[in-house]
């Protein structure tokens, strides 16, 4: 008798064990699909400037591939497309191990999707960005299953599984941060960089 309750508990822990580390990896992979995501979008307007100094450095004020799906429903559709574009791109270029692992060990993958949201941010604050700059925030969210862990009695049949990243565009400062317009006088280089 003791020995089947001790084995019991065994399994129950081991199998939250085992969850938990899958849903480590699919934040990390969430994770990293976000921070692609926000990166590429900023390089479209309006996350970044329509100006011809921001052009002539690497700006690109039109997005030649449609707009997919994500980005024409609610609530990306409030937002210009272009940047929101850019996001999803990379998000499916990028999450192909978060959909398999989202979908759990029964499903194929891509049955349970991943929720894009793509917007522009508030201005940060602190010291790596001046102001002046419009920052792009990519949020991506998946309802995981459980693998193992299902088979305990009153654990939830999903876990909710978010990543989030913001990122900005700007002209390089000397002490690496980035600066809104105007340029500065020694012509620094544009820049991308991750706020969060």
């Amino acid at each position: 008798m003791i020995a089947l309750l001790a084995m019991t508990a065994m399994i129950g822990a081991l199998s939250m064990v085992v969850d938990a580390g899958v849903y480590f990896v699919i934040q990390r992979q969430l994770q990293n699909a976000a921070d692609a995501a926000a990166l590429d979008a900023v390089w479209f307007v309006p996350a970044c400037s329509s100006t011809s100094e921001w052009v002539n450095a690497g700006c690109q004020a039109t997005n030649p591939i449609a707009a997919p799906a994500e980005c024409l429903a609610a609530p990306n559709n409030t937002f210009d497309p272009k940047p929101c574009t850019a996001a999803a791109n990379e998000v499916h270029a990028n999450s192909g191990v978060a959909l398999s692992l989202c979908a759990g060990p029964n499903l194929p993958a891509g049955v349970i999707p991943v929720q894009m949201s793509a917007h522009p941010g508030l201005p940060p604050n602190g010291s790596l960005v001046i102001p002046d700059v419009t920052p792009y925030v990519v949020t991506l969210t998946c309802d995981a299953p459980h693998w193992f862990a299902r088979i305990l009695p009153g654990v939830k049949l999903t876990m909710t599984i978010n990543a989030s990243a913001s990122a900005a565009l700007g002209w390089l400062g000397p002490n690496g941060q980035i600066l809104g317009d105007p340029r500065p006088a020694n012509n620094p280089p544009l820049v991308a960089r991750l706020l969060s």
